[in-house]
């Protein structure tokens, strides 16, 4: 395949590695410059960049399904469930925020319903890919392993009570940001074999 010879790899691993480092740097510099008294509060650079990525791949996802009809019904199930993520991420602002993530959840189950017959095959198309590893790395590290590396009495091993909760919203914000990059990375693998597939299909 066009997209996995030896110069595109390495070219891939310099540029993810530059992305890996960029979000790497961010955490540190808002360390150094917070943006608020709180460190890693909902007004930070690191926090921030988790709601852009999210908004993005949000966009991608149900453009994908718009540009390659095969995936369209798992496209959209996925721009449904970053969406539900990004509207979470902003409960510091909307105090409702349940209510429009519900309304994006039974969109979605609607498009279950609506797609049901072709979902098995939209799934394996996607999941064929193996961009899904990506994506599949991002979604636990961002939903799963950040929030355990999240858990107070594990940082109550290691800290005192009244210092713990700097280090904890560090790694646990920092471990977010790193799965976002991941899904973010999926999305431009996905792009890179989905956009050859509509090429030799037009």
């Amino acid at each position: 395949m066009k997209n996995f010879t030896p110069l595109l790899i390495a070219i891939r691993v310099i540029v993810y590695s530059f992305f890996v480092f960029g979000i790497a740097e961010l955490i540190r510099f808002d360390a150094m410059f917070p943006l608020e008294d709180a460190l890693f509060g909902e007004i930070s650079r690191t926090e921030i960049s988790q709601e852009f990525i999210l908004l993005v791949l949000v966009i991608f996802y149900l453009l994908l399904g718009r540009r390659y009809k095969p995936v369209q019904p798992v496209s959209n199930l996925v721009a449904m469930f970053l969406l539900i993520g990004f509207i979470r991420e902003l409960n510091f602002i909307i105090e409702w925020w349940l209510w429009p993530a519900l309304l994006v959840l039974f969109t979605a189950f609607w498009l279950v319903w609506r797609d049901f017959k072709k979902l098995k095959n939209a799934t394996q198309e996607f999941f064929a890919q193996p961009a899904s590893v990506w994506f599949f790395a991002g979604i636990l590290m961002t939903y799963v392993f950040s929030r355990l590396m999240g858990r107070s009495k594990f940082w109550l091993e290691l800290y005192d009570e009244s210092i713990y909760r700097m280090a904890k919203a560090a790694t646990e914000e920092g471990l977010e940001l790193m799965g976002d990059l991941l899904m973010l990375i999926s999305a431009i693998e996905f792009a890179l074999v989905f956009w050859n597939k509509k090429r030799k299909t037009d």
